[in-house]
């Protein structure tokens, strides 16, 4: 019975060790890459067409609250030189009013932000993956663009090769 056990316990330590190191060695070949999102979304079209439209939709929103302000200013004056309570409570729900529409207009902008922008980033990440499809080492891809986070990754870069998968 004891060299049973001993035999067992040695065949355990044997598959479990080849185990182990057979994993190991598999995790050592995989790796971890980065890529610069912004240097890719620059450079695709789409991204400067939606640009475009999201500031032509900021300037529109920039010119409505303008004119509320200039509105509102006049008013002010208006109040300042006689205490009319009527000309208070319309101060009141100019006031009102601007920061009702400043609330509407951020929300209008980020719905077209996100309505413009998903697509793109939805594109992006498809030629991410046709790139990990084509090395199956990366098990990662960080996202080294100024801002993200990521202060240094050792990884390879692989911005190139997404910018060649979409072309741009």
């Amino acid at each position: 019975m004891g060299k049973n056990t001993i035999f067992y316990f040695l065949l355990f330590f044997l598959l479990f060790g080849y185990s182990y190191s057979y994993s190991h060695t598999k995790v050592c070949q995989q790796r971890i890459v980065c890529l610069n999102s912004m240097v890719i979304i620059e450079k695709m079209p789409e991204f400067s067409s939606a640009q475009k439209e999201l500031d032509r939709i900021s300037k529109m929103h920039e010119n409505i609250l303008d004119k509320l302000a200039k509105e509102f200013h006049k008013k002010a004056e208006k109040f300042q030189k006689n205490k009319n309570p009527i000309l208070k409570k319309e101060l009141e729900i100019l006031q009102a009013r601007a920061h009702a529409y400043q609330k509407t207009a951020a929300d209008d902008l980020t719905k077209k932000q996100n309505k413009l922008l998903n697509p793109i980033y939805k594109k992006i990440e498809n030629a991410i993956h046709k790139v990990i499809e084509k090395d199956k080492s990366i098990i990662r891809v960080d996202d080294c663009s100024p801002g993200k986070g990521v202060l240094v990754n050792k990884g390879k870069d692989i911005t190139e090769e997404v910018k060649k998968e979409l072309g741009i």
